[in-house]
């Protein structure tokens, strides 16, 4: 018989897995470093099988056994979930409680996901939410590996569901002082030679696409992630770009927001699992955005 194994020490190895350092983990679960450490060592203990390799500077992945027990650990954590909000319902409480991991891109991020999660903890105060922000292969990817149970992404897998919640237009930022900056849209193929920076967080295959099918060549300066940091570059004069519109800064100060000729619209889904597979917790926050985007 294996000795006890804590629900903190499986909690503590999957984020340590997912998240690929004990430091993250610690910050994600409110715990100390030393805490985690200790907690997959017990859990390596009572298995007798090293569960993860540690790397330099905190980092650390699963061991061919780990890889396989995270799956398992996975799955225990949803049915125990699903367990409390059994028993939840059974004593008459409409209010679910568990984890809800999600994973969602920047700009949604940053416009959408405050809204949701008022709403979500509004109906259900218990469900404590762990947000994964990348890009949208990130996110993709993620709900493929469990790592999320809930993707906001504009890329779909032909292995999970998806649903369409929220589209937004595709526009072009200048600075203050620009050729452009007077116009109301620019059409692609006047980007030939433009000096531009392009978004990395994703949609940048997208936007070479159709520059490529225009016939436009723009000189690519630089390739930025962060949405902030791109729009604060061309805000310094250093080139145009191309984002979605909930990508947009709050603060519009020394750039112009111009429409983009064609129009090119992008679709941000709710990605999942089969929706048979997903659990009450996951469920409810999905039905949840659906109503509201339905509702706006």
């Amino acid at each position: 018989m294996l000795a006890n194994i804590t629900l903190t020490q499986l909690r503590c190895f999957r984020a340590v897995a997912e998240r690929g350092g004990f430091t993250a983990a610690a910050s994600q679960l409110c715990l100390s470093q030393s805490a985690v450490s200790q907690a997959v060592a017990a859990l390596e203990k009572s298995l007798g099988v090293p569960l993860l390799v540690r790397g330099g500077r905190d980092g650390a992945t699963p061991t061919a056994a780990g890889g396989e027990a995270l799956a398992e650990v996975r799955t225990a954590l949803a049915a125990l979930e699903r367990l409390a909000t059994g028993a939840a319902a059974a004593a008459g409480s409409r209010s679910l409680t568990g984890i809800l991991r999600v994973g969602v891109v920047q700009s949604a991020a940053v416009q959408l996901l405050p809204d949701w999660m008022r709403r979500l903890r509004s109906e259900h105060p218990g469900i404590t939410v762990i947000l994964h922000e990348g890009t949208d292969p990130e996110v993709t990817s993620w709900v493929l590996s469990d790592v999320a149970e809930i993707g906001v992404t504009s890329r779909t897998h032909a292995s999970l569901s998806s649903r369409a919640v929220v589209q937004d237009d595709y526009v072009v930022v200048v600075p203050d002082g620009h050729a452009f900056a007077n116009r109301r849209e620019v059409a692609l193929k006047e980007l030939d030679g433009q000096r531009m920076l392009l978004s990395g967080g994703g949609c940048e295959t997208l936007i070479q696409e159709l520059l490529a099918l225009a016939g436009s060549n723009p000189e690519i300066v630089c390739l930025v992630r962060d949405n902030a940091t791109l729009a604060s570059m061309v805000r310094g004069g250093l080139g145009l770009t191309i984002m979605p519109e909930l990508a947009l800064p709050a603060d519009r100060h020394g750039i112009q927001v111009l429409g983009l000729r064609p129009n090119v619209r992008r679709t941000l889904h709710l990605l999942t699992k089969p929706r048979d597979a997903l659990g009450p917790v996951a469920l409810a926050f999905a039905d949840m955005v659906e109503r509201t985007e339905r509702a706006s």
